[in-house]
């Protein structure tokens, strides 16, 4: 049995953890055995990964490093435990995670997953000097790592053409379909979730960060002179308090903050709305096309690349004007533009048992190579 050993800053309920917890719970365990080492404490409750993970028998560790103290301990710490384990294979999943693991465990196999194209959303999120640095920093981290494995063929294919001379492999994302599934009464739903019932329903979900352009999709609904449409922003972040202050006195516009019934919000919809300016691969846009919304998307690559034409509609990134107008177009219709076969689609392409599949036969073949570099 190959003992996979999963590295990542804390288990909150993010698109890394999400996919980190997808993996970890669908391993074939006759064959594979998964251990979670975070590098921060964690927290229990619906916001954490860690419950669930737990209930199912992984067993999880945790540094309980501060980001101060990890740069003085964090080395030793992650040795020792480590050393402990024993592991045949480390799994990383963040900053924090695989620059420690080029660090302090280059004895060990070493998978690196890449969520996003870094330099864009470093720079985005961190400002121009520090997230060059960051950038410069993960880049070395990625290249002493033996695999690199993209989280969508789009975003391999864009870090080839920056980085010519680094191999990177790809596993598109997955997300739970039994989960993220129609449903049979929305009428039903909405009565529970307290929701409009007889208007057109638009559901942004994500974090309120400048990557994800919460603040384009507020000035659309701004323009949008007719109140017929329903708008619920979903999720947390620095940008919250300026998206509610942008859109306050509208009567048609819900905050949930972060909620672990998302799914029942996307079920409850007509139509899922991205405005976000760079991404990995969109679990959210993944989530909602699995329970057969349509999609609003930003016309980026990532977007493109989960896109067919009857999934919904494109639209520039930053062009609340053309976005205003998708919206007003999408709430006139008599009848919802339901793609019906969305679920069917995410199932055979982006689901968590496809995405573990792959990442088995990774195990797997570097598993071999490491028995082939023993013995020869």
């Amino acid at each position: 049995m190959k003992k996979i050993v999963y590295i990542i800053s804390t288990l909150k309920r993010t698109g890394p953890t999400n996919i980190l917890a997808g993996i970890a719970l669908n391993l074939d365990k006759s064959r594979f055995k998964p251990v979670i080492v975070t590098l921060s404490p964690e927290e229990d409750g619906f916001n954490s990964w860690k419950p669930e993970l737990e209930t199912a028998g992984i067993e999880i560790y945790s540094l309980n490093l501060s980001r101060l103290k990890g740069i003085f301990t964090g080395g030793r710490a992650l040795k020792r435990i480590i050393n402990a384990i024993k592991p045949d294979i480390i799994h990383t999943h963040c900053f924090r995670s695989t620059v420690f693991a080029a660090l302090y465990s280059r004895r060990n196999k070493r998978i690196a997953t890449i969520h996003c194209d870094y330099e864009t959303d470093f720079s985005l999120a961190y400002g121009e000097i520090k997230g060059f640095v960051m950038s410069k920093v993960f880049s070395w981290a990625l290249g002493v790592a033996d695999k690199r494995v993209c989280c969508s063929k789009m975003l391999a294919d864009l870090l080839a053409r920056k980085h010519p001379n680094t191999e990177y492999m790809y596993v598109d994302n997955g997300v739970d379909t039994q989960k993220f599934s129609p449903t049979q009464d929305k009428s039903a739903l909405r009565r529970m979730l307290n929701l409009p019932e007889y208007k057109k329903i638009f559901i942004w979900a994500g974090a309120f960060i400048p990557r994800k352009d919460p603040a384009t999709l507020a000035q659309a609904v701004l323009n949008l002179k007719e109140e017929t449409a329903f708008f619920i922003f979903c999720g947390e972040g620095p940008l919250l308090e300026q998206t509610k202050n942008t859109l306050k006195g509208r009567k048609n516009v819900l905050f949930t903050g972060q909620i672990p019934n998302i799914q029942d919000y996307f079920k409850a919809a007509d139509f899922y709305v991205s405005t976000s300016l760079s991404e990995g691969l969109p679990c959210t846009v993944l989530e909602a096309l699995s329970c057969d919304l349509p999609i609003l998307l930003t016309d980026i690559p990532q977007h493109q690349y989960i896109f067919v034409s009857q999934l919904g509609s494109l639209f520039p990134c930053r062009n609340e004007k053309e976005l205003c107008q998708v919206l007003q177009k999408q709430n006139q219709k008599t009848n919802s533009t339901k793609f019906q076969q969305g679920h069917l689609y995410v199932k055979a392409k982006f689901s968590t048992f496809v995405m573990t599949q792959k990442y088995q036969n990774i195990y797997i073949k570097l598993s071999d190579y490491i028995k082939e570099r023993i013995y020869e």
